[in-house]
């Protein structure tokens, strides 16, 4: 199948200094007395940290400590402490009663587990969806698919994959299902983003996702699902090549 886009080179944007990295997420939205909302707190805060861990400026293993980070956010240590929790939720720290709040290292094993399960449950919910997707729901993805063929920030193309990827499995019907397959998604995003700092991986990556788009057009689930199986697989085997010591 043709290449369908010219591939765009991808900027590297320069490291921040730590400290530097987080007093620059102080900037936060606020309510009509001049203060951030208590849930509107929480997500402001759990947004920029992640974008911290995501983009390398807080690395494996750093600490993240409370009072610091609630002077430079702005914030109460209550929103912040549901930030940090739900970072723990989708396996981007661990909060241990000892060292406090830390980044979770990156290690081949945990990748090898959660492409595993992307990959069984992934298959599962398209081979279900593939049969129930409407016309306006395979059109749906399709845009973003188009859409996703113009992004070159790391970040922002790992938020339109998700996208894409949520609409292809959104008739299967399985809330429970889906469910997790979004906590693997938060879970894999940080392995991904090591993909993303490598030019070519834009361009397979969107290629291999209109593959899958046309295998679900035609209605053919198995061939869905055995590109949908092959696509994550790949991406697994770069990201276990690159963690080796």
């Amino acid at each position: 199948m043709k290449d369908r886009r010219q591939a765009k080179p991808v900027k590297r944007k320069t490291q921040s200094e730590r400290p530097a990295t987080v007093a620059r997420i102080a900037g936060r939205p606020t309510g009509e007395a001049g203060e951030p909302s208590h849930m509107t707190a929480s997500a402001f805060a759990t947004e920029r940290l992640r974008e911290a861990i995501l983009n390398g400026e807080l690395e494996p293993g750093d600490r993240l400590q409370q009072h610091f980070l609630a002077a430079k956010l702005g914030l109460s240590h209550v929103p912040l402490r549901e930030a940090l929790q739900r970072l723990e939720f989708e396996g981007f720290i661990a909060i241990s009663p000892r060292r406090g709040a830390f980044v979770v290292p990156l290690t081949a094993a945990d990748a090898a587990e959660i492409f595993e399960l992307r990959v069984n449950l992934e298959t599962a919910a398209l081979r279900v969806s593939v049969r129930h997707l409407s016309p306006e729901q395979r059109l749906l993805a399709t845009e973003i698919c188009r859409r996703a063929d113009g992004v070159t920030d790391k970040l922002a193309y790992g938020e339109v994959n998700w996208q894409f990827h949520r609409a292809l499995y959104v008739a299967c019907q399985r809330p429970r299902t889906s469910n997790l397959i979004e906590t693997l998604w938060r879970n894999a995003s940080r392995y991904s983003m090591l993909l993303r700092h490598r030019a070519p991986y834009f361009r397979q990556s969107q290629q291999e996702h209109w593959d899958i788009l046309e295998a679900v057009g035609k209605q053919d689930p198995e061939l869905a699902c055995r590109l949908l199986r092959a696509h994550i697989e790949a991406a697994a085997g770069r990201i276990l090549n690159l963690l080796q010591p």
